[in-house]
């Protein structure tokens, strides 16, 4: 019901400002045909319908095409009636008819450009009045975000390297964040920031090359840390976003100092244990002890990635490669009494999770421990070869050896090959077995992470 109401108070709105143009413009044409009597006295010779121009233009102007049609048809009828002679008694002479035409053309002329021009007047206060509103958006906007933004200007040398960039605008929360005032607009990035990092204008430099950037930054001298994201709006602008992630990073730096605890207790536990299970193997005998040393060699092998985890800036993350090699080192130590047999390692950079990076380590600590003590009996001498190279499918680990081979049947059931399988099959991969020239095994992890790195630095790209 109110819609409805609204609807039709409209309506009469528009019919009572169409009205009062009319009027106007009625107004207007008395006015000029009075002003036409009079001066028509004292210059017998004026044209007859030369103050109706403005006034259709006038109209048009006023009411558009309704208002300057009203005009035009009225200026006519007043003009014919009024300063035609002829017209009294319908005899109009050639040049009074030439001049009725002539007014009929020029003033449908003038009320068509009134009529255009006051609907370029309306579109054009009305992009004004829509541009005010964009405006006072966002304004409103820009100083209520609780995060800071700054629009920069590129500041290039000779060559020209971008050297510097001028504060443009700056909204209240990033003065906040840097305790200044508006004083910085217009002044360059270095007055500003005085410590800031060269990685910082290497990737403004990137960022107006088009590619959007986030970084995190740590203001020297302080705890703070900003996240920044720079994004070009011009060919030679910038709109720099910044947020503080100061509580994140005290989060963060907590939860690894908790981390590095758990996996130093993880580590000092297995290696109880595994001191526990040494102990008695030394009391028992020669089966059990074989038995009890394996069991002690898959802890240590657990243990191990720990205590990488421990000694290494990742948390969650293991360096295979180096952990690979620090593993095959204890084997060979264990393992090997003399120089008969070699371990070899070739490992290329990989990172990865830690469940998968422990299941692998035991399932090296398995095939290798095997291969030890099964593929060169004394006196034959020989190498098993522990690799892992990233090929277009994934990760290939492979633990090799060129000894007396494997029996024909290997599912039996021993509790090696059983783990082995069962953690391969757990981490999503697959076994192959080269029966060729001793043994192979090769484990096929598709899909494998690739390699990371870290920048490191108070300016690191994320």
């Amino acid at each position: 019901m109110g819609n409805a109401t609204a609807a039709r108070f409209d309506r009469g709105h528009l019919l009572v400002r169409a009205g009062l143009a009319q009027l106007y413009v009625l107004g207007l044409v008395a006015a000029a045909t009075l002003c036409r009597l009079w001066l028509g006295q004292r210059f017998p010779d004026l044209l007859p319908f030369n103050l109706y121009y403005p006034v259709i233009l006038a109209a048009g102007l006023a009411g558009g095409w309704p208002a300057a049609t009203t005009a035009l048809v009225a200026s006519a009828l007043v003009g014919w009636r009024f300063f035609l002679p002829g017209a009294a008694d319908s005899q109009l002479t050639s040049t009074e008819v030439v001049n009725l035409l002539l007014f009929a053309f020029s003033g449908a002329f003038m009320a068509f450009a009134g009529a255009h021009l006051r609907a370029l007047l309306h579109r054009q206060r009305a992009s004004h009045e829509r541009m005010a509103e964009r405006e006072l958006r966002y304004r409103t906007l820009f100083d209520a975000i609780s995060e800071g933004f700054a629009l920069v200007q590129a500041v290039r040398d000779a060559d020209g390297r971008l050297v510097d960039y001028v504060i443009l605008e700056a909204n209240p929360a990033i003065l906040r964040m840097l305790d200044t005032d508006a004083s910085v607009i217009g002044r360059r990035g270095r007055e500003v920031l005085r410590n800031a990092p060269a990685a910082w204008l290497a990737a403004c430099e990137r960022a107006l090359n088009g590619e959007p950037l986030t970084f995190e930054y740590h203001a020297a001298g302080s705890r703070r840390w900003f996240e920044i994201h720079l994004n070009r709006v011009a060919p030679e602008q910038l709109a720099q976003f910044v947020m503080e992630i100061t509580d994140r990073k005290t989060a963060e730096a907590r939860q690894s100092e908790l981390f590095d605890e758990l996996n130093h207790r993880v580590k000092n536990n297995l290696a109880l244990i595994s001191s526990m299970l040494g102990l008695q193997a030394r009391a028992s005998g020669p089966d059990v002890r074989a038995q009890l040393q394996k069991a002690v060699d898959r802890i240590q092998a657990i243990a191990d990635v720990h205590a990488r985890l421990y000694r290494s800036s990742r948390k969650d993350d293991v360096d295979f490669a180096a952990y690979l090699a620090d593993l095959c080192r204890r084997l060979a130590e264990s393992l090997l009494e003399d120089d008969r047999v070699r371990i070899t390692v070739q490992a290329e950079p990989v990172v990865m999770p830690l469940d998968r990076a422990v299941a692998l380590g035991v399932v090296v600590n398995e095939l290798v421990t095997n291969a030890a003590k099964h593929a060169y009996p004394a006196p034959t001498s020989g190498e098993i070869s522990v690799r892992l190279e990233r090929t277009a499918s994934g990760l290939v680990l492979s633990v090799s050896d060129t000894g007396q081979g494997l029996p024909q049947d290997i599912s039996g059931p021993g509790l090696g090959m059983r783990l082995v399988r069962s953690l391969v099959q757990q981490i999503g991969g697959a076994l192959d077995i080269e029966r060729t020239r001793g043994a192979a095994f090769h484990v096929r992890l598709p899909d494998a992470p690739p390699a990371l790195s870290v920048a490191g630095g108070q300016g690191r790209l994320l």
